[in-house]
């Protein structure tokens, strides 16, 4: 056999190869990842897939469905724990703070208060301060699935006229010597499933 027939029975093998592969790619495409929303619903309007995260001497749960950002425009603390699921304009934050921070909320109220709310009612009001129009919610004690005291209290507004409101659900909890406020944050329309699921994620702080 001459070096001309082998050449083209090396290229006849290679293009044979070559069509397989497209044959196999072209024939059996790749899904779609599913997006969160549909992820959602497919777990009855629930956050999927809880995973355990850490922040500042505490552990809590929260879906994987969340990232982790690198800015702190929604909360307080520079050293907060900021997520967000970008998809669906959904944010959690939780930050700490400590006894003598709680002490100097104090002294911004003229009436006694006690530390825990201090912190909590400090915190709404800094809210508040960057909202346009808003409405709140009366202030409770966490339910008892919550592992420590506190309370929760949700916040409805926008931060300029005209411009499509959110909702914020807040809780602060005291650990120790230590206060922790926990945020969902989200649009208006969307959060009404989302609150048992801000009850699981306090609930799941240890």
């Amino acid at each position: 056999m001459g070096i001309n027939c082998i050449f083209v029975n090396v290229k006849i093998k290679i293009i044979i190869t070559l069509c397989a592969g497209f044959f196999l790619v072209t024939a059996c495409p790749e899904k779609s990842p599913k997006s969160a929303l549909e992820l959602i619903q497919e777990n009855n309007m629930d956050l999927p897939k809880p995973l355990g995260y850490y922040h500042k001497g505490i552990n809590f749960k929260l879906s994987e469905l969340f990232m982790r950002l690198n800015f702190n425009d929604m909360v307080i603390q520079d050293d907060a724990d900021v997520r967000v699921i970008p998809e669906l304009y959904l944010y959690f934050t939780v930050e700490s703070f400590s006894r003598s921070e709680a002490e100097a909320f104090q002294y911004a109220f003229e009436e006694e208060i006690d530390e825990l709310d201090a912190v909590h009612d400090a915190y709404l009001g800094k809210r508040l301060s960057t909202l346009d129009e808003s409405n709140v919610s009366i202030k409770k004690a966490v339910p008892s699935s919550v592992k420590y005291p506190g309370y929760i209290q949700v916040i409805s507004g926008s931060e300029f006229k005209n411009e499509d409101p959110l909702t914020y659900f807040m809780a602060t909890l005291q650990i120790n010597s230590k206060f922790y406020v926990l945020q969902l944050i989200g649009k208006k329309e969307n959060m009404g499933y989302l609150h048992d699921d801000f009850i699981e994620i306090i609930s799941s702080v240890e």
